[in-house]
């Protein structure tokens, strides 16, 4: 027992937790056993489990240079060099090479001043030195070399801010607010059954009109085109590339030049088939897919002959777009047609894990065989992504033209799946038989299992950060806010063994201080306000280094019916914050107030026991009492509890301000229920109206001014 509890924490695993609701919950010893051996530990014996403590606790003494040192700008460059006494070299030689390729070098001697740990391993005793490095470095990642003559080591040097990046950095004073959308619940004349970035770039001049600085998005992350029914924003197959249904393909250059496509959606056919996907109160994804795939197919021909046969400057612009984007995207569309192609043999081939044994590697012999036969498919998807990351660049300029302070508030979900190409292209870097979820709290009582991967955060380290570094880098292109589902995932997540649900989790810890430096790096090279999903069990050490890098908490109004809240308001809703009355996760206003939550709750089972449930329901009674005494309410009057809550959030002193669209039409229905997947339709519920009109109807307009006002 012991021996599992060392190993446990050497590996990383918290052997107990702060609930939610405050008290401590101690992790069952059989429950820390299987996440281990999820982990690939070998606990068959002592002896093993003591071998694997002893390689933990020495690995890291057995480092000369670690892989790599985050340290803050303006501060000395620290290294700490570590060596075998019985081999330690005194003089060494250093090189930096910085991003921009400047080179700094010089020496340096290790002093028994210098000494700062011993430490005794099997291959004897380890010197550690706390070297400085006397050189200024600009923010950025350099690359240190290390030598001694006759070995040389390297290490990864990442110097990073103070703090993330803020909106008075470029002189914007003012308190910021937007409404939050789910681009493909958007309606309109002219989409094909999903809201797509046309829809996006023509809400942005209206908008900006009544003072919006920015539009809040669900994640945009690329999922699966030949699995469409496969819709979980919050269950990508790359968070470094964008869900290319979103392109709206009659405003590609391909369609103005190719007649056959232009007949084609001219047709009776398929005008008819377009029309029933419009008009479908749920997004039918997989009619969407099969229209869009039809034309699709035919713009890519166009491309091939008009360009890519002719060489032409546009068709160099694709191949250096592809080149460019590295073996990430390449392994992203190879994936998604040969999952495709396996799917219609065998629908347990969505998972790569069950593909031909050949097959699960992205780098055999067999997979380069697949991809040479389907080039053309593959590069059809290539083609969509470059007219995604085209389209999405218009809607950020459209942003900037029209003088949103923000523009684009994008969101980044907290893991990949299982199956998906990003673990398919790195199954290194990922805890491949865990699934990231969350313990028991108020909002789902029996815990979640989100069926997401975690990174493995030793390969983390190893690569430098590296799979974190692009992530970010990703989503940040085309935002000016940033949203990062589960903030908590940076220092800890719970993760549980594949195949069980939440209750047989424990918390995983990663090198949060390192993650936020990072994060703050990016932040201010693509001047991108951070927000931090700190809903749920929140450490307060999450809360500390929020504060630190001022990374916003996200506020929620309908969480905070407690009379503090309202007593203590700008506490509750502090500048560093991003107010809002609800979120996709929860219910509409309306439907919270009727409780259609709880009723759909019940329905699908989704409370441990009565006595929960009975609770919740006291709770909600309580909370509405509140509401109505606080904010003066009507019962029955849902335009005024909506105009009331709202304002009252907008009066707060948090910097950022989001609105829902579906609360402003009295919308009922939830947009996902969380800890549900085939129970209710998540993901797919649409606006009530088509865009255009939502954003002319004089009711909310006045509702947008209204909140303008309070806010300026």
């Amino acid at each position: 027992m012991e021996l599992i509890k060392q190993l446990a924490a050497l590996a990383g695993l918290q052997d107990s937790y702060v609930h939610a609701q405050g008290h401590t919950e101690v992790i069952d010893l059989d429950k820390q056993q299987a996440i281990l051996l999820a982990m690939g530990f070998d606990l068959s014996s002592e002896q093993t489990i003591q071998q694997q403590i002893d390689q933990l606790t020495e690995q890291p003494w057995l480092e000369v240079i670690p892989p790599v040192t985050v340290c803050e700008y303006g501060q000395p460059v620290q290294v700490r060099l570590q060596q075998l006494q019985h081999a330690a070299v005194s003089d060494w030689q250093w090189q930096i090479t910085t991003e921009d390729l400047q080179v700094f070098s010089g020496k340096i001697s290790v002093n028994s001043s210098d000494i700062a740990a011993k430490q005794q391993t099997r291959q004897g005793v380890v010197l550690a030195a706390n070297l400085s490095i006397d050189v200024s470095l600009e923010l950025g990642y350099h690359q240190l070399e290390f030598s001694s003559g006759v070995h040389t080591y390297q290490q990864q040097l990442i110097v990073t801010p103070q703090r993330c990046f803020q909106l008075h950095d470029k002189a914007v004073l003012h308190k910021t607010f937007g409404p939050a959308i789910q681009l493909y619940a958007v309606k309109s004349a002219r989409n094909w059954g999903i809201g797509d970035f046309a829809d996006l770039q023509q809400m942005v001049a209206t908008l900006a009109v009544q003072g919006v600085d920015f539009i809040g998005l669900n994640p945009l992350h690329a999922l699966y085109p030949e699995l469409p029914q496969d819709c979980s924003p919050y269950s990508p197959n790359s968070r470094l590339w964008l869900n290319t249904e979103y392109v709206a393909l009659e405003m590609t250059e391909e369609y103005s030049f190719c007649l056959e496509a232009q007949r084609l959606f001219d047709s009776a056919d398929f005008q008819q088939r377009l029309q029933q996907a419009r008009s479908c109160s749920d997004v039918d994804y997989v009619s969407v897919a099969a229209l869009k795939k039809q034309i699709s197919v035919l713009l890519f021909q166009q491309f091939k002959q008009q360009h890519l046969q002719q060489d032409t400057v546009r068709a160099k612009q694709f191949q250096r777009f592809v080149q460019d984007s590295g073996d990430s995207l390449r392994q992203l569309a190879i994936h998604q047609v040969l999952q495709g192609q396996l799917f219609e043999q065998d629908w347990s081939m969505a998972a790569w894990q069950n593909f031909p044994t050949e097959l699960r590697d992205p780098s055999s012999q067999a997979v380069a065989d697949f991809a040479h036969q389907h080039q053309d498919a593959i590069d059809r998807l290539l083609y969509l992504q470059w007219q995604a990351q085209q389209q999405l660049a218009d809607v950020k300029r459209a942003c900037q033209k029209h003088g949103m302070a923000i523009g684009l508030y994008c969101d980044v979900a907290v893991g990949a799946s299982r199956s998906s190409a990003e673990s398919w292209g790195a199954p290194e870097d990922f805890l491949m038989n865990l699934s990231v979820g969350a313990p028991a709290d108020i909002m789902a009582p029996k815990g979640q299992n989100w069926g997401l991967l975690a990174y493995n955060p030793r390969t983390l380290r190893q690569k430098a950060y590296k799979p974190f570094i692009d992530l970010i880098q990703a989503n940040m292109r085309y935002a000016g806010a940033l949203r990062l589902d589960h903030v908590m995932a940076l220092l800890r997540l719970w993760c549980c063994p594949i195949g069980t649900d939440a209750t047989a989790g424990a918390y995983i810890r990663f090198p949060a201080a390192d993650l936020f430096a990072i994060l703050a790096l990016e932040s201010q090279r693509n001047s991108c306000v951070v927000i931090g999903e700190d809903l749920g069990t929140v450490p307060v050490e999450i809360s500390h280094l929020m504060a630190q890098y001022q990374v916003l908490s996200y506020r929620v109004f309908m969480l905070e019916q407690k009379a503090g809240s309202y007593d203590h308001a700008a506490q509750t809703y502090p500048e560093l914050a991003l107010a809002t009355v609800t979120t996709h996760d929860m219910p509409t206003l309306v439907g919270y107030w009727q409780q259609h939550d709880l009723a759909l709750r019940h329905q699908l089972d989704l409370f441990p026991n009565a006595q929960v449930a009975d609770s919740l329901h006291q709770l909600r009674a309580d909370e509405k009492q509140l509401m109505s005494q606080r904010l003066q309410l009507t019962e029955g009057d849902f335009a005024s509890l909506i105009h009331k809550s709202h304002l009252f959030a907008a009066q707060q002193p948090a910097k950022l301000l989001a609105f829902q669209l579906e609360d402003l039409l009295l919308m009922e229905t939830p947009v996902n229920i969380p800890g549900t997947s085939t129970e209710y339709p998540n993901w797919q519920r649409k606006l009530v109206k088509n865009i255009d009109e939502i954003l002319a109807d004089t009711s909310v307009k006045q509702l947008i001014d209204a909140i303008r006002q309070a806010r300026h």
